[in-house]
């Protein structure tokens, strides 16, 4: 299965078009902000890029609920305006964050105010936008707004969760982000699961697994195994009620490996495409080219200016 697992780590990567569609729209949603909020000329610095789009554990194809999580950095002044509010001042922030980008983005889907974030929801098959307004204390943790149960100020630090997956896919010569990839493919596939199971779950489980079973440097011939591995790491720390989904899952992994020991690729590549979708390639019962070596790189910065 290594050119099958090579194809397919390649087929969920974001196109170069696609990461400048996100670039495009998170710019532009945070420049529009600076110039609502600050005198001076937008350089970047008010922006804070986080999440998978930081650590380029985004896929494709794109879904409705793959958004580019952004901090926008709010003046001190409007923070202090907002949190001396007697009722709810978070949920005001928010609403005028969101008044903010309806007069820029009048051809939007729809732009939304609610618990932490302000979405704003561009056409079908393109970004959207999470837009977290935030004020940043001076050892770079910021606090951001919390609308729920009548409002309050959270702390959030992005930076410490940033700095724990790259040091995770450094160490791994970036193999913590291709099974988080691969593994964002599963939670697809597998829809009454990924209400329960988000992606940060997966994203600390799979820097846990990694972690403890050492894993650097591995070949995509390997990948069954790994990705087996992985299943059953999560089912002994998981739910029960997830237990279900991660048996199946590991059931059929193994028949997987099974057939690839029985010289079966194609019926291997069906059991995971069972797993991951019809985007895991399928392979022929007839010999293949298994000399393609796995890239090794560090996807931990996608863009020159985050």
């Amino acid at each position: 299965m290594k050119v099958q697992f090579t194809q397919f780590s390649e087929n969920i990567r974001l196109t170069q078009s696609q990461e400048n569609d996100a670039k495009t729209k998170y710019s532009g949603v945070c420049k529009t902000l600076h110039k609502n909020y600050y005198e001076n000329d937008y350089d970047g610095k008010t922006k804070y890029l986080f999440g998978s789009y930081k650590t380029k554990t985004n896929t494709r194809p794109l879904t409705d609920d793959q958004d580019v999580d952004v901090l926008f950095k709010i003046p001190e002044e409007t923070y202090s305006k907002f949190k001396a509010y007697e009722v709810n001042g978070p949920s005001a922030l928010l609403q005028e964050v969101r008044d903010v980008l309806n007069k820029t983005y009048t051809t939007t889907d729809e732009i939304k105010g609610w618990g932490k974030i302000v979405l704003v929801q561009f056409a079908e098959k393109y970004h959207n936008v999470e837009v977290l307004p935030a004020y940043e204390l001076e050892d770079g943790t910021f606090i951001i707004p919390n609308s729920e149960d009548g409002g309050s100020w959270d702390k959030f630090d992005p930076r410490d969760q940033i700095s724990i997956f790259q040091t995770s896919n450094s160490d791994t010569d970036g193999l913590t982000a291709d099974l988080i990839r691969m593994l964002k493919m599963w939670l697809q596939n597998t829809p009454s699961l990924s209400s329960k199971y988000k992606s940060y779950n997966l994203l600390n489980d799979i820097i846990d697994y990694l972690s403890e079973n050492k894993y650097s440097g591995i070949d995509y011939s390997k990948y069954d195994s790994i990705i087996k591995g992985s299943f059953e790491y999560i089912k002994n720390n998981c739910e029960d009620s997830m237990d279900s989904y991660l048996n199946t899952a590991i059931d059929r992994a193994q028949k997987a490996i099974d057939f690839c020991i029985q010289n079966k690729p194609k019926q291997a590549s069906m059991e995971w495409r069972k797993i991951f979708g019809d985007i895991f390639p399928l392979a022929e019962n007839s010999p293949v080219n298994e000399n393609k070596a796995r890239v090794f790189s560090n996807p931990s910065f996608p863009y020159a200016c985050n």
